[in-house]
Parts: structure tokens; C-alpha cells; sequence
């Protein structure tokens, strides 16, 4: 989630960061950010993201209103959010006094930290698509306070010479404590880690012909799963049924095709046989007509 990743959208390049944003070695960092950094207080703004690294946040105090891909959600003091933005683009609105700490770190340097580790994100594939987790979990005493050490030590740490090591301890035990919470978290869920990979390979089925949506039934054969558990467990871990999903992904990739095509292109490329079905279902979308979006980008190639 990626705040801080919006922030330094320039992945991994401290230049001229200061204090705010320490990388500790190549594909981790760790970084803070609050309201003067983002500024977007009484307007939301728009926030470009990473495509190269996942990121845990644990909100140190504030609110934020964040919206991305169709999601909307409000996070809190200690809420904690993760995951992998693919190069998003976020909707951000927060209070004045909003804090929040994340730890940035590469896939692959992920997969090695955790060895063996039974957790959703052994055995990490080189290629992570877009997925995003928030949990207002009330029991996060320990990520919450390792995440208020670690802010103090940023604080008061010289990012060339001292605190390095001790630093470093802290981010790996920060670490730590987010997978044992968000293990925790599972285990009050309905399904198990096998399960859960399971449903994140439902996903990536889901979204590999945006054209053609799939039946629940197909999916849940494709993945060994009973409909049931698959259509309960989709909807817990991505915050949305499977088709609201399907049409999400389905709608932004024809916004991305309305740049160089024209409405009557995009629909028929994106399955739809009937164009008003289309600009019904993208506007339902995005509250604006597809014509309306190629017109704008149309206006921004003359000007």
C-alpha cells in the first residue's frame, strides 16, 4: 500500500530524503511519511506507485481515505496495510495529523527472509500481481510498537554512520511481528494457507482473458476448490465477489485501451458485442462515459 512508495516513487533512490526514507540494502527500505509530505488534507489527490517492491505499513496515528482500482477504504491508528501496488494509481485524503511507517522490500529478498516460513508469501513467484490487504486488526500492540521504535530511531539516526545494524534488527522484527499478526488473522479466517493460494490462483485465472469472464464453476475446478469456499474466500481476501473483481480489472484495462483506440475498438476488444452495454457498464465504473475519456485524452494529444 504503498504510501510511503508514493512518496518515493523513484523506488530505492534516497537522494535527498533524509532521515524520512533509510534504504538499509538493496530491495529493502524502510520510510516514513506524514500530512506535509503528501499534502492532500481538504482535497484527495492523486499518487503514482511502485511496480517493484511490496510494502507493510502500519499507520502510526491520523486517517486516511484511500481509493484505488474500484476499492475505497478508511485506515486508522494501527491499521495495517499491504501489498503489492503494480505501478497503481492511488486516491489519497488524510487528516492533519497523519503518520504512517512502511517497510519496502523486493520480492525476491522477501522469499529469502522467510525461508521455509509458512506464510502466504513463501514460494513468491518472480512476477507479483496487483493485490492490496487492509486489516483493522484491534490486537496490534506489537507491530504498533515496533513501528513507533522504529520511528524513533529514524528520528535520531545518522543514515550514513550510526544505528545501521540496530536499525536493521528493528525492520526485521517489525517484519516479524506483522506475519505472526497477520498469521493470527487467518486462523480466525474459514480457510488455510493452501486455500488461500487457492484463491490467489483463482485470481490470476479470473483476469487472464478480460474479454471472456469465466463461470464460478470452471474456476473452482481449475483451482480444487468447492464453489462455496472459493466465492467466500475471493470476497475476503480481495473485498470483492468475483465477477465486481472480474469487472474492476475488465473496466480499467479498457480505460488503458481508450487511450490509442476509439469506444466502438475497446468494447468489441474487450468482449462486448452490444457498445451501449459497454458505456453502462463503465460508467457504472468510473461515473463518466467511455466517449468522455477518449475525448479527453483526444483534446490532451492536440493541445
Amino acid at each position: 500500500m504503498h504510501l510511503d512508495d508514493l512518496l518515493t516513487s523513484n523506488n530505492f533512490n534516497s537522494d535527498n530524503k533524509g532521515c524520512s526514507y533509510i534504504e538499509l540494502q538493496p530491495g529493502l527500505a524502510v520510510c516514513v511519511v506524514t500530512a506535509d509530505d503528501l499534502n492532500a488534507i481538504d482535497v484527495s489527490k492523486e499518487f503514482p506507485s511502485s511496480d517493484e517492491c511490496l510494502c507493510f505499513s502500519c499507520q502510526l496515528q491520523g486517517k486516511l481515505s484511500m481509493q484505488v482500482k474500484g476499492r475505497k477504504f478508511v485506515t486508522t491508528k494501527g491499521d495495517l496495510t499491504f501489498g503489492f501496488a503494480d505501478g497503481e494509481t492511488f486516491h489519497l485524503q488524510h487528516s492533519e495529523d497523519f503518520c504512517n511507517l512502511e517497510v519496502m522490500i523486493m520480492p525476491e529478498l522477501l522469499d529469502v527472509l522467510l525461508g521455509d516460513m509458512d506464510f502466504q508469501f513463501s514460494c513468491l513467484d518472480k512476477k507479483v500481481n496487483f493485490f492490496l490487504h487492509h486489516h483493522q486488526i484491534e490486537q496490534n500492540i506489537n507491530v504498533l510498537s515496533c513501528a513507533r521504535q522504529l520511528f524513533h530511531l529514524m528520528q535520531n539516526t545518522d543514515c550514513k554512520v550510526t544505528n545501521r545494524l540496530l536499525l536493521y534488527a528493528h525492520v526485521l522484527e517489525y517484519l516479524n511481528w506483522y506475519f505472526k499478526t497477520f498469521d493470527s488473522h487467518l486462523e480466525k479466517q474459514e480457510f488455510t494457507h493452501r486455500e488461500y493460494k487457492q484463491i490467489n490462483s483463482a485470481r490470476d485465472y479470473l483476469i487472464s482473458d478480460l474479454s471472456s469472464p469465466p463461470t464460478i464453476d470452471w474456476l473452482a475446478k481449475q483451482v480444487g476448490l468447492n464453489q462455496s469456499k472459493l466465492k467466500k474466500g475471493f470476497k475476503q481476501v480481495f473485498g470483492k465477489s468475483i465477477y465486481s473483481y472480474f469487472l474492476a480489472e475488465r473496466m480499467s484495462k479498457a480505460k488503458q485501451l481508450l487511450v490509442d483506440n476509439s469506444v466502438t475498438e475497446t468494447a468489441i476488444t474487450m468482449g462486448y458485442s452490444n457498445i451501449s452495454h459497454f458505456s453502462s457498464a463503465f460508467r457504472k465504473q468510473f461515473g463518466v462515459l467511455p466517449k468522455e475519456v477518449r475525448r479527453q485524452h483526444l483534446y490532451k494529444f492536440f493541445e
